[in-house]
């Protein structure tokens, strides 16, 4: 297996959108000039695919812009301890907080996997951004995952001024990070708990396994269920809700994704329902595309407007 030369991310004096690529083609391009690519669970045992699947986020990793401070934890939770990692902007505080919660399939992916997207998301929005690592499927299944990242949004309110927050949370996911997202949203409805002051949600599969998805889509969602086809539980798989009683959603997703429609599914959902939905597809773009933001100019644009909506929920000025 390749090697990258440091095993550390690499943190350079670098503006955010210097020399990126106009098109996902040249970029990808380029990445494949890494000799670093996605993993495949179904191919190699789970441990060899999340080494190399950590390769591959390393490779998309380099040259992170710099922020002003960032502060890793463990908060003791439901299950053990968890993971945090706090990253502040260079702002003057109390600031409201962007809880960031990953993809990757719920299986991969770690506090450093999307460091890019953290920075910048923090930066962008002058916002601090938790980011959370969640415990991995297949060893945890749904509601492992949801249950952590509503522990941590009772933490943040408990303990959030000893760390420079104020009270104002706003949840962001990307994928099956989105999908945990929207759980959690469902759950702090039913419970009339205002604590969220809104979502921002990429490239959701938030519809659960579909008889005609790949392979892979369909054993990604056997590892987060425990068990093969569809739930009937709406909290596992919340397209199941009519999705009313949300906050202020923004849905971005690639219009080459092959999840499109769920995303597409939740934005009908939530208005139908009366709730605030803003969605924005991106021409030519595929699923997991803002893993690019280094590289490709509109995964960058695209990330800064999800940041300023999400910065707008927060009524952060």
């Amino acid at each position: 297996m390749k090697k990258i030369v440091s095993n550390k991310l690499t943190h350079h004096k670098k503006e955010l959108g210097d020399n990126l690529f106009a098109t996902y083609t040249e970029a990808a391009q380029q990445q494949s000039l890494s000799g670093f690519a996605a993993a495949d669970p179904l191919l190699t045992p789970i441990e060899d695919a999340r080494a190399k699947q950590d390769l591959y986020f390393q490779s998309l990793n380099q040259d992170l812009p710099e922020v002003h401070a960032e502060k890793n934890l463990h908060i003791p939770g439901p299950y053990g301890d968890i993971p945090i990692r706090l990253v502040y902007p260079d702002a003057t505080g109390p600031l409201p907080c962007i809880i960031f919660i990953r993809g990757a399939g719920w299986w991969a992916g770690s506090l450093d996997s999307h460091a890019r997207t953290i920075r910048s998301l923090s930066l962008m929005s002058n916002c601090v951004v938790c980011a959370i690592d969640y415990r991995r499927t297949p060893e945890y299944q749904y509601p492992t995952q949801r249950d952590e990242v509503l522990y941590l949004i009772s933490w943040l309110k408990e303990n959030g001024k000893k760390w420079g927050l104020n009270n104002k949370l706003a949840l962001f996911g990307e994928s099956a990070g989105a999908t945990i997202a929207l759980s959690c949203a469902l759950s702090l409805r039913d419970k009339a708990d205002t604590s969220i002051s809104g979502l921002t949600l990429f490239y959701t599969n938030a519809g659960g396994p579909k008889p005609s998805a790949r392979a892979y889509s369909q054993w990604v969602w056997k590892q987060y269920l425990g068990h093969d086809g569809l739930s009937t539980n709406s909290n596992a798989v919340p397209l199941l809700d009519d999705l009313h009683g949300l906050p202020p959603t923004w849905l971005g997703v690639g219009e080459n994704d092959p999840l499109m429609s769920d995303t597409v599914e939740a934005h009908q959902k939530i208005l139908a329902a009366g709730g605030q939905s803003t969605l924005v597809s991106y021409p030519n773009l595929p699923h997991a595309f803002v893993m690019y933001s280094g590289t490709l100019k509109p995964a960058y644009d695209a990330l800064q407007s999800a940041a300023l909506a999400t910065k707008a929920n927060l009524n952060h000025l």
